[in-house]
Order: structure tokens, then sequence, then C-alpha cells
């Protein structure tokens, strides 16, 4: 805790109001803390809530500003240009939210980044990357409501989500500047996490349950939907969403899209299609 304290006390270049929303703790943290509330550090809220989302909601309803970010307390910003780098991106943008590569610590190491894989393309699966590295407007938090109390763990991804299929914007930040510590997951549920996210997609989608399972278990969603879901978005170059959704086909079903990009012969009762690398050259009624 000491550490993300001192982390965002060390931010540079931006004002910081540091709001620390804790749950009616009774194990000594508050008296941790008092110090740094002295000190004119943090703003020290404590009272029983229902969760960690329900601290998040708490704290964005407290901010004055017009960004916000939520750090858990094992966490911290390794760079201390970090989140005036993400604000300058935002402001330059004016998009509803950035997004940017987060290390991963283990005993006191970073074991791993997600540099390589961040992208916003992935949101259509699963959590596309970790919300230490994300900045919001304010306001986006009044446009699509809050994270939802109906998910102890994966209420994060529900918003972003909620976001993307609600127009929000967004701008990529080159820059790692957040670490999230593996060494609070150890009391993670994977079968919890699982059934979330799947609950995720099937509200978000408007699809059954077991539609949604398909969907989270092999990153792939039918074509008729997904082009219904990109149509919801603000993302104007669609073809990586495509060409991700392409790739996760199962081969068999690929060489079928293909085909019927590329190459149709049809003949139906009162109808003649010919279509070839994607250009329909016959496609009219029957005499």
């Amino acid at each position: 805790m000491q550490k993300c304290l001192e982390s965002i006390h060390a931010q540079a270049g931006c004002g910081v109001e540091h709001l620390v929303i804790d749950g009616g703790s009774t194990d000594g943290t508050l008296e941790f803390l008092r110090p740094y509330e002295a000190n004119g550090w943090i703003k020290l809220y404590s009272e029983p809530d229902k969760g960690i989302y329900d601290a998040f909601n708490k704290g964005v309803k407290k901010a004055t500003g017009k960004y916000v970010c939520f750090i858990n307390s094992d966490d911290y910003l390794q760079n201390s240009q970090g989140l005036a780098t993400a604000l300058s991106y935002l402001q330059q943008t004016n998009a509803d939210f950035s997004y940017s590569p987060v290390g991963y610590e283990q005993n006191g190491k970073i074991v791993l980044t997600d540099e390589a894989t961040l992208s916003m393309c992935n949101a259509f699966y699963y959590m596309p990357g970790s919300h230490q590295g994300m900045v919001f407007k304010k306001d986006l938090f009044s446009k699509i409501g809050y994270h939802s109390l109906d998910f102890l763990i994966c209420a994060d991804y529900d918003f972003v989500l909620r976001a993307l299929l609600q127009k929000a914007t967004f701008v990529k930040v080159p820059l790692m500047y957040a670490v999230f510590s593996l060494d609070g997951l150890t009391g993670n549920n994977p079968t919890k996490i699982n059934n979330e996210s799947i609950t995720i997609k099937a509200n978000n989608y408007s699809v059954s349950f077991e539609q949604a399972e398909q969907i989270h278990l092999f990153h792939y969603i039918p074509w008729k939907l997904f082009f219904l879901l990109l149509q919801k978005t603000s993302i104007k170059n669609k073809f990586p969403y495509i060409w991700l959704n392409f790739k996760n086909m199962p081969l068999w079903k690929q060489l079928k899209q293909l085909r019927y990009w590329f190459l149709i012969i049809r003949t139906r009762k009162g109808r003649r299609a010919f279509r070839l690398l994607g250009i329909n050259f016959i496609n009219e009624e029957k005499k």
C-alpha cells in the first residue's frame, strides 16, 4: 500500500486528487492511512461497501476532476509522467477513455507485460487490458451508468464493453506506467470469472448464455451479430476487428466464409447470383 501511495503522490505534470475508498477496515489500515491524510496526500473515506466496484463508484461520485482512474492498494504507477502522458493523449483526441500497457509484478519483479497483445479489438471477447492502465472521462459514467454491482470480479469489463457499444471513443497510450500485482490473485475463482464474462457478453449482445459461452470459448462472433455490434461503436477502421474475428473462426468456417465473400455461384427459384473476389457480376431476378 505504501508503494501505491508514494507512486501516486510522485505523479508530475498534472494535478492529482487521490481518493482512498476504504470499506470500513478494522485491521489497522485506517491508522496506517491517517498520516497520509494529515499531510494532504489523500482524501480518506471509510464506510462499509458492497465490494471493489461499489468503492469504484463511490470514488467516481466523490471525484471533482474531469478524469478518473482506479488503482488498487497493491498496485502502483512506475513512471512519474504516466498520468500526465495519458491526459495529454486524452486532451489531444478528446477521447472518452485511454488504455495503455500494464506490467504484471510477482514477488517484487515485473514478470510480464501485455504490450505485445494489447488491443481494443479484443474487447468483444474479453477485457482488452487492465483497468489500472485506463483513464476515463468522469462524465462517461453519467452517460452509460456506473460499474454494475451484479459482478464481483468482471464489472470493469462490463463497463468497458458497454462504453464501446454506446459509441465511447478511446485512444491507446504507448507507455507502460501502471503495474498490477499478481500476488493478490490467489483468491480469484476462475469459474466465477468465466461465468461473469459469459453473462456480460450475453447481456450486451442480447444472446443466450449458451451462445455467449461459445463466443467466450472460441473468441468468434457470428458475422451478422458481429457487424451489428460494430455499427454500435465509434470505430472508424473496422478492418482489424473483422480480421481478428475471421482469424478466430474454425478453419471450415473460414473456407465457407471466403467462398461466400469471394466466389458465389447460386441459382435459386426466381433469382441467380455470381460473385467473384467480392464483386457481384450477376445479382438479379430470373425472368
